[in-house]
This record gives structure tokens, C-alpha cells and sequence, in this order.
């Protein structure tokens, strides 16, 4: 009885909400009921077949049935309506398969479904109010339910795939202080668009391996649609082709600006990675002091040093390069160089001039202590700079060019790169657990987290592979989504090899080549 009147009030709020009753068939075609809701629902359908051999079936759930209603009608029409009745669906736990007392309300035929949404949810709450709930009470319980169940979810040993996004972590990502449960998924299916909260530090350790599904959306929010993921395979057919009649200089120029007597393997693992990617002339510009180092390692590359200064790379050295390396096709600034007075005024000098001595460049990289260095000059972006710049910084480095703070940066990544790349009109690589890269236009990321990759010269390695693929014609878009995709790769063969522990940069380059060599 007490059910009967509770029933009775419910469908008395809905009514006064401007919900139209619509009464539901019984029977429905099974056809019907198996293209919304899957073959899986098969096994709990009351179903036969008519003397016409067509399979019919009792409802089963009384929303689908609107559904089916609607779309058979072919109304285009916006529709607000509400229904009652019982459901037959097999349940093997209980005796009774009759689902009595359903009662639902829908919106069909939206034309804004954020509005229709809104509309729902506060008709939900104004019957259950209506009722004898609080709002407050209704809220609570739905929020503790909601936990327990996430709760018992991730407890459970099985393969966890979310939706879009893990539930919770959306709540999470917009709180300052974490006490939201949260699912915590093996691989998350983003829908027609990777959300933003799922490319945080915090929020991939739930989301995961990131699968992006176009679903038809032609009309998306905000940077949804000009994200990216990158899928290393398919990157590896941007590795340059070779000409087999062609000579040396077909296979690019390429000068590497850097070193110290501090750091002079930074040099060596950029120099390296350099040559091991196919360009097919190769400078370096070195302070004398490491001299003897870098040329018992690289005999393959030209040295160029300056006499009048023994520690670091001076004006001096610059101004020798704009005068003898005028055909050079890419540059690399910064590895090893470290940041002080001098090598702060060299760089400062060559990017105030760059553009009027090097005719042939194709694009440039800035990396490691020529980023640091470039965070001490006034408005650097504002100079003539290639068209392919790039810059590849690490969260503490893009820290010290922007000014933000670390947490800031790594609370929405995607956010940062798209304010600063069209600020400064540069490609930008942010390095770190998941990798981003951005230009202007467009972002990408690898979700490719290995630890093996978290050592000294790895990013050395990396900005050489860069400048390898500009020197060679690669744009800054390829070049960095190749270079990106070739480290993660070779990672996971020392990682597999080696274990994390035992990964380094020098391993990581005998891999690269090989890598080259199978997919060429």
C-alpha cells in the first residue's frame, strides 16, 4: 500500500513538470531491443517467435522501450515524457523475473541537452523532495554510494576499462586536497577527444594506457579536438629516406653548439645520437678545455673551437661560427654549456642574429643550459627566430622560462603549452612521465611512461635525435614526434634488456639505430 501511494505522488510531481504520459507495449521485437542494448542482452529476454517466424519479446526495461518508441515514430520534435509499468527481464538469483513499479521520465529529441539535462536532475530532485527527502540527504547518498562502489571496484582483480574518464576523476583534478575515491582503470576510452584531467600527473595514475575514439563528433569543446596521441609504430614511417645515388650533404648539415669541462658527455650523447639518426655532416662547437675528450670519442664530427677561451663558449666562438658554418641545416644549442655571464651573452648573441648568417637553416632546438640561459634574457621570442624553433624543456626548466611554479604547470600541462607556444610561436617538448609536444595548432602526447628513461643524458639524446631529422628536412612537427616516439621505443627495449634500473643514455642509442634500420 505504502508503495502504491509513493508511486502515486511520484508520478503526480512528473506530471506537474510538464511530462506527458505515454503508454508502452508490452511486446516488443527482439531485433530492436538487441540493437540498443547489445547480443548480451539476449540471455535475459522473455522471447518467442509469431506465426510469422518473427521473434517478438516481453519488455524487458521500460527506457529502451521509450527509445524505441521514438525512434520508429520518427519524431523530430523535442518530447518530454514519463511512464510506468512492469518489466520482464530473467534473473537465475531470484524467482521473481517481473521488475514491478518502473517508473521513468525522459527528454527526447534535445536540441541543448545540457539544459534538458539540468531540467532532469532538478525534476529528480523535486519529486524525491516532494517525496520526504532533504536534497542535502539525497546528495549524501549518493555520494557515499558511489565511493563504496568505487571502492569495492578497485579491490577487485580484474581488467578495468573507464569511459572517457575514470569516475571521480574529474572531482579530483579540480579539488586542491584528494579525498575522492576514484576508479582506478588499466586503460581509459576517451571519447572523440582526450579530457585534460587525464593528462596530469595525478590523473594518468588512473586513467592510464589513453585510447582516443572518434565517435562522429564533428562539433567539439574547447582543445578537445587538436589533441593528439602519438603512436610510436605508425611515427616511424617520418624516418627519412636515403637516396641511394645521393652524396653527404643530401642527408643534411648539422652544427651542435655546447659542452663545458663540467659536462662534456652531454655533448658526446647528443653528438652521438646525432650521427646514429643519419645526418651527414656533423660540427661541434666546443670551448678547447674538453677538446681532447670529445675528439677521441666522435672522430666523425668537425671540431671548432676558439683559442682565447679555455672554459666555456664565448661571443668569440659564435662569431667564428657565423663566418665558417654558413650552410648548415639545423642547430643545437645548449647541451652541456652551462649558465653564467659568458655563455649567457653568446646565446643572447646568436639568436639576435641568427637569421642573418645562417641562410640554409632549417629550424633550431634550445635544450638543457641554453634553455637556462634563455630564461635570463628579456623577451627572447621577440627576436628572428627560424620558422622551426624548438624548445625542450623539462617541468623545472619550463618553471624557470615561464615563471609558474612546477605544480602549476604540471596541474594542466596541455593548458601551459597551448598559452606558450603561441606566446613565444615555438614547438615546445615538455619532458617528463607522459611527453608533450606542442605547437601553435596543434598537441600531442605520448603516454608512454618508463622510469628507465629518467636518467643524465637522456634528454641530451633526445635533443640530438631533433636536430638530426631538421638537419635531414624534417619540419618541427615530425622531427620531435619521431624523435619522442624512437626514445620511448628503444626505453622499452632497455627497460625489457636491462630492467629501469640498469637502462642508460649510451644504451639507448645503440637501440635507436637499430630501431632506424628495421623500420626503413
Amino acid at each position: 500500500m505504502k508503495s502504491k501511494k509513493l508511486s502515486e505522488k511520484i508520478l503526480r510531481s512528473i506530471k506537474s513538470r510538464g511530462f506527458r504520459n505515454i503508454a508502452l507495449d508490452p511486446v516488443l521485437e527482439t531485433k530492436y531491443i538487441l540493437q540498443r542494448s547489445g547480443e548480451n542482452f539476449k540471455k535475459f529476454l522473455f522471447s518467442f517467435y509469431d506465426l510469422n517466424g518473427k521473434e517478438l519479446c516481453l519488455r524487458p526495461d521500460l527506457t529502451i522501450s521509450s527509445v524505441i518508441r521514438f525512434i520508429q515514430n520518427k519524431k523530430d520534435n523535442r518530447e518530454k515524457v514519463f511512464y510506468s509499468g512492469e518489466a520482464f527481464r530473467k534473473n537465475y538469483q531470484k524467482k521473481d523475473s517481473i521488475i514491478k513499479n518502473q517508473i521513468g521520465y525522459e527528454i527526447l529529441g534535445s536540441k541543448n541537452k545540457q539544459k534538458d539535462d539540468k531540467e532532469i536532475i532538478d525534476t529528480s530532485l523535486k519529486i524525491l523532495k516532494n517525496s520526504g527527502f532533504k536534497k542535502s540527504v539525497l546528495i549524501s547518498l549518493a555520494e557515499e554510494t558511489s565511493k563504496k562502489l568505487i571502492k569495492h571496484i578497485n579491490y577487485l582483480d580484474k581488467y578495468i576499462i573507464s569511459i572517457d574518464v575514470p569516475s571521480g576523476l574529474s572531482s579530483i583534478y579540480e579539488q586542491k586536497n584528494n579525498n575522492t575515491n576514484t576508479i582506478i582503470a588499466n586503460e581509459t576510452l576517451c571519447i572523440s577527444g582526450i579530457k585534460d584531467c587525464c593528462l596530469t600527473l595525478k590523473g594518468h595514475k588512473y586513467s592510464n594506457k589513453l585510447i582516443n575514439l572518434d565517435i562522429g563528433i564533428t562539433k567539439y569543446p574547447k582543445n578537445y579536438k587538436y589533441k593528439f596521441l602519438i603512436n610510436p609504430q605508425a611515427s616511424f614511417n617520418l624516418i627519412p629516406k636515403k637516396d641511394p645515388y645521393g652524396d653527404k650533404r643530401l642527408s643534411g648539415e648539422t652544427l651542435i653548439v655546447g659542452g663545458s669541462k663540467k659536462y662534456p658527455g652531454s655533448m658526446l650523447m647528443a653528438a652521438s645520437a646525432t650521427l646514429n639518426t643519419g645526418v651527414g655532416l656533423l660540427s661541434l662547437a666546443i670551448p678547447l678545455s674538453i677538446y681532447d675528450v670529445i675528439a677521441g670519442k666522435i672522430p666523425e664530427a668537425t671540431l671548432d673551437t676558439i683559442n682565447n677561451n679555455n672554459e666555456f663558449i664565448s661571443k668569440d666562438n659564435i662569431k667564428y661560427l657565423f663566418e665558417n658554418k654558413k650552410r648548415i641545416n639545423s642547430l643545437l644549442i645548449g647541451c652541456g654549456m652551462e649558465s653564467n655571464n659568458t655563455t649567457q651573452a653568446s646565446v643572447d648573441f646568436l639568436l639576435k642574429n641568427i637569421s642573418n648568417h645562417f641562410k640554409y637553416l632549417n629550424g633550431i632546438v634550445i635544450d638543457a643550459d641554453g634553455l637556462n640561459n634563455l630564461s635570463k634574457i628579456n623577451e627572447w621570442w621577440k627576436y628572428k627566430l627560424p620558422k622551426n624553433t624548438i624548445i625542450t624543456p623539462h617541468v623545472r626548466e619550463m618553471s624557470r622560462l615561464t615563471g609558474l611554479s612546477i605544480s602549476k604547470i604540471n596541474k594542466n600541462p596541455i593548458e601551459i603549452l597551448e598559452t606558450y607556444t603561441k606566446l613565444w610561436n615555438v614547438t615546445i617538448v615538455l619532458k617528463g612521465p607522459l611527453t608533450f609536444i606542442g605547437n601553435p595548432h596543434k598537441k600531442y602526447i605520448l603516454n608512454r611512461p618508463n622510469p628507465g628513461l629518467a636518467k643524465g643524458g637522456t634528454g641530451d639524446v633526445l635533443a640530438g635525435m631533433i636536430n638530426s631529422f631538421l638537419a635531414q628536412g624534417l619540419n618541427s612537427e615530425h622531427s620531435t614526434i619521431l624523435a619522442v616516439s624512437l626514445i620511448s621505443e628503444s626505453g622499452e627495449i632497455s627497460k625489457e634488456k636491462y630492467g629501469i634500473h640498469g637502462s642508460t643514455a649510451s644504451k639507448l642509442i645503440n637501440n635507436i639505430s637499430k630501431i632506424i634500420n628495421q623500420n626503413n
